[in-house]
């Protein structure tokens, strides 16, 4: 059970991870292609406004995969003077803490784009509507839970994680 559970939430951070990626690429594709475009006197209309969108998902996507193979930035100072015990104290409580914080954000991040649909917001160049955004955002905020649920498994049961 324990090995399904972190299975598969390693292979939606995986897929989110690729999308990330792949939308990242199409970025710099597009940025390119602006720039040689302005420069023929031809831009590429709404490059900004492209950019932007997918820019949320670039950084929303990647969260939860980073988080996995602990590649985010940390501050252990403190930490690498604490007893191990004390140190497997801290990281369950820093992972709690994450739970409802991500928990908390992908709610308003729900809450925000239905706010979106409501007034029918939309971008300016292509008119393209907001709220997919937010609700991208919240499902990646939820696989960050999922994610440090499976971080919180793998210190307090540890052995046989990936």
């Amino acid at each position: 059970m324990k090995n399904t559970f972190l299975n598969t939430v390693l292979k939606i951070d995986i897929t989110f991870h690729a999308i990330a990626g792949s939308v990242l690429a199409f970025m710099m594709v597009i940025t390119l292609l602006d720039i040689v475009m302005r420069n023929m006197g031809r831009p590429i209309v709404g490059t900004v406004e492209i950019i932007s969108f997918c820019g949320s998902v670039v950084i929303g996507f990647a969260i939860p995969y980073t988080s996995w193979k602990k590649a985010h930035v940390y501050v252990d100072f403190l930490t690498e003077k604490l007893s191990p015990g004390n140190k497997r104290i801290m990281e369950i409580t820093t992972r709690c803490m994450g739970i409802v914080l991500f928990a908390f954000i992908g709610y308003n991040f729900i809450i925000y784009g239905f706010d979106l649909i409501k007034t029918k917001e939309v971008s300016p160049s292509f008119r393209l509507p907001y709220y997919p955004i937010p609700f991208g955002l919240s499902l990646s905020c939820f696989l960050q839970c999922l994610t440090l649920i499976a971080d919180l498994v793998k210190t307090i049961h540890p052995g046989g994680d990936k």
